[in-house]
C-alpha cells in the first residue's frame, strides 16, 4: 500500500515538473525565434544600463535635482545587472533555453530600480518586459512576467514614494502653502505642510497609480494575445514550410520519374548505324505536359513520337504519362501511324472528363529504304534537310487533336529520307519562347539556327539551337516546356540481317 502511494506520489512530482520544465524551457521550433529575441533583449538591457549611468552621471554633477542618496545604490545595482547579464549572453552566444527568462527577471528589476529612482515618473516602464515577453511568443511566459511585473513594482512604488518624489498633482492643499523639503525626502516635507497620510494614500491610489496600473493590465491582456498569435503564426507557417517542402520533395521526384519514362540515354542504340536520334525537354514547371518517344518496333522499323499535352504542372504530365504508354502500345502491334492516332484518339476521348488534348507528330521509318510514313495530329510542322540542302518547314496535313474529338481520322503520308538526311522535330514551347519583351523566338529563327549548323549531328544541333533560345530569352520566365527531337538517317550497310515487316 505503502509503495503503491510511493509510487503515485513520484508520478506526481514528475508530472509537475514536466509542466514546469514545458511552461519555461524552449521549443525547438522557436529556437531561432528565440536566439533572435535574446539578441534584441541584450540590446535593450545595454541601452538600459546606459540610461542609469547617464543618470547617475547627471545627478552627481548636479545636472539632476534628484537625491544623491535616493538614487545612487539603486542605480549601481541596475548598471550592474545590465553588465552582467550582457556577459551572461556573450558567453552563452545568446543560445540557451534559460537565457530568456534571466533577461525578463532582469529587465524587470532594471526598471524597477529606474522607477524607485524617478517613481511615478518612470512607472510607465512597467509595461515594457510585458511587451517584450510575447516577442517570445509564449503566453505562459508574458503571463508569468505580467505576474512578476505587478508584484516588483508594487514594491518599488512602495519604496519610492518613501524615499523618491511624489506627484504633486494629486495633492490637495490650501493657497499659499510653502512646502520645505527636510533631509532631502518631499514626502516628508508634504506631512509637515499638514497633509494626512490618508489623503496622501488615497489620492495617490486614485490619481496616480490605478491609472497605471489599467495601463498595465491592459497591456498585459494584448500582449498575452500577441505572444499566443505569434506562436499559432510560426506553427502554421512551419506546417505551411513542412507542406512545401513535401510538395517539393514530391514534384522532384514526378520529374526524376517522367525523365525516366523518357528515352534518355545516348546513343540509344549504339549497335544500330542506319541512324542517329537525340531529344531533349526541359519543363516550364517541375514536370511537364511535352514527351518525345523512339522505339524498335522490329528490326526495321523505328518509331519516332514528339508530342504537347494542354496544360502544364502535374495534370498534363499525368496525361502525358497515359498518352505515351496508349501511343507505345499501339504503333508496336504494326498498324499505321494514322490508324495509331485514329485508336489513341478513341480510347483518350472514352475516358476523358477534365477534357485534356495532346498534339503529336508520329512517324514510322523503314530503316531499310529511309521511307517515312507520318501522321500529325494538330501538332507543329516537322523541319526537313535534305543531305545537299537546308533546314525547312514541312507543311504536312494536320489531323484534329488526340482528345479533342471522337471519331476523328489521320492521314498518312509518306517522306524519302536519303542517307544523311535530318529530320528536326519540336513543341510549340520552342517557337514561343519569349523574351522579357514579350517577342517570340519564332521559327524563322528556328530555321537561322538549324542552318547556322547544317552538318552537326543530332546532339550538337540540339545543343547549339539550346544555347540560342537561351541566349534569346535571357532571365525571362520560361512559360512554356521546351521538347526538341533530332534524328539523321544513314542508310542501311549491305549485307545487314533483318526481320521484314511491313505497314
Amino acid at each position: 500500500m505503502s509503495n503503491t502511494a510511493s509510487g503515485s506520489e513520484t508520478v506526481k512530482k514528475e508530472s509537475l515538473r514536466e509542466r514546469l520544465k514545458a511552461a519555461f524551457h524552449g521549443d525547438e521550433l522557436f529556437h531561432e525565434t528565440e536566439v533572435q529575441a535574446n539578441r534584441l533583449g541584450a540590446l535593450i538591457m545595454l541601452c538600459n544600463g546606459l540610461i542609469l549611468a547617464l543618470i547617475l552621471t547627471l545627478t552627481v554633477t548636479g545636472v539632476f535635482p534628484l537625491s544623491l542618496e535616493s538614487m545612487y545604490q539603486p542605480a549601481l545595482q541596475g548598471i550592474a545587472e545590465s553588465l552582467i547579464l550582457l556577459l551572461v549572453c556573450r558567453l552563452v552566444k545568446y543560445d540557451a533555453w534559460w537565457l530568456k527568462n534571466l533577461l525578463m527577471l532582469g529587465m524587470v528589476l532594471v526598471y524597477a530600480r529606474l522607477d524607485s529612482m524617478l517613481t511615478h515618473k518612470a512607472a510607465i516602464l512597467m509595461v515594457l518586459p510585458v511587451v517584450f515577453s510575447s516577442r517570445y511568443f509564449s503566453r505562459k511566459l508574458t503571463v508569468a512576467v505580467s505576474l512578476l511585473t505587478g508584484l516588483v513594482f508594487a514594491l518599488s512604488a512602495a519604496w519610492g514614494a518613501t524615499h523618491g518624489f511624489i506627484n504633486l498633482n494629486i495633492v490637495t492643499m490650501p493657497a499659499g502653502v510653502e512646502i520645505i523639503t527636510t533631509g532631502g525626502f518631499l514626502g516628508e516635507a508634504v506631512e509637515n505642510a499638514g497633509v494626512s497620510p490618508e489623503m496622501l494614500v488615497r489620492n495617490t491610489l486614485l490619481y496616480d497609480y490605478i491609472p497605471k496600473w489599467l495601463m498595465f493590465s491592459i497591456a498585459a491582456i494584448i500582449s498575452c494575445n500577441i505572444a499566443k498569435r505569434g506562436r499559432e503564426m510560426v506553427v502554421e507557417q512551419h506546417e505551411k514550410d513542412m507542406n512545401t517542402a513535401r510538395i517539393e520533395y514530391e514534384l522532384s521526384l514526378a520529374n526524376r520519374i517522367q525523365a525516366d519514362m523518357l528515352p534518355n540515354t545516348f546513343p540509344a542504340f549504339p549497335d544500330r548505324s542506319e541512324f542517329d536520334i537525340y531529344a531533349a525537354m526541359d519543363p516550364a514547371k517541375e514536370v511537364g505536359g511535352d514527351f518525345y518517344d523512339f522505339f524498335l518496333i522490329d528490326d526495321a522499323h523505328l518509331g519516332i513520337v514528339v508530342a504537347d499535352v494542354s496544360g502544364k504542372g502535374v495534370p498534363a504530365a499525368l496525361f502525358m504519362m497515359a498518352a505515351k504508354i496508349l501511343i507505345k502500345n499501339i504503333a508496336m502491334t504494326g498498324k499505321s501511324p494514322g490508324e495509331v492516332l485514329e485508336a489513341a484518339n478513341e480510347q483518350i476521348c472514352s475516358n476523358n472528363r477534365e477534357e485534356m488534348f495532346v498534339t503529336v507528330w508520329l512517324g514510322i521509318l523503314d530503316l531499310r529504304t529511309g521511307n517515312l510514313v507520318a501522321a500529325n495530329a494538330g501538332h507543329e510542322y516537322p523541319v526537313l534537310k535534305k543531305a545537299d540542302g537546308s533546314f525547312d518547314l514541312l507543311k504536312d496535313t494536320h489531323g484534329f487533336v488526340l482528345g479533342g474529338l471522337d471519331g476523328s481520322r489521320y492521314k498518312n503520308y509518306e517522306l524519302h529520307l536519303a542517307p544523311d538526311d535530318v529530320l528536326f522535330l519540336y513543341t510549340d514551347g520552342l517557337p514561343e519562347a519569349a523574351n522579357a519583351a514579350d517577342e517570340l523566338y519564332g521559327t524563322k529563327r528556328m530555321l537561322e539556327a538549324l542552318n547556322r549548323s547544317p552538318r552537326a549531328d543530332p546532339h550538337a544541333l540540339l545543343k547549339s539551337i539550346e544555347e540560342d533560345v537561351s541566349a534569346f530569352v535571357g532571365g525571362a520566365q520560361q512559360f512554356d516546356d521546351l521538347t526538341m527531337l533530332c534524328v539523321q538517317y544513314k542508310g542501311m550497310k549491305e549485307g545487314t540481317q533483318i526481320h521484314r515487316w511491313t505497314l
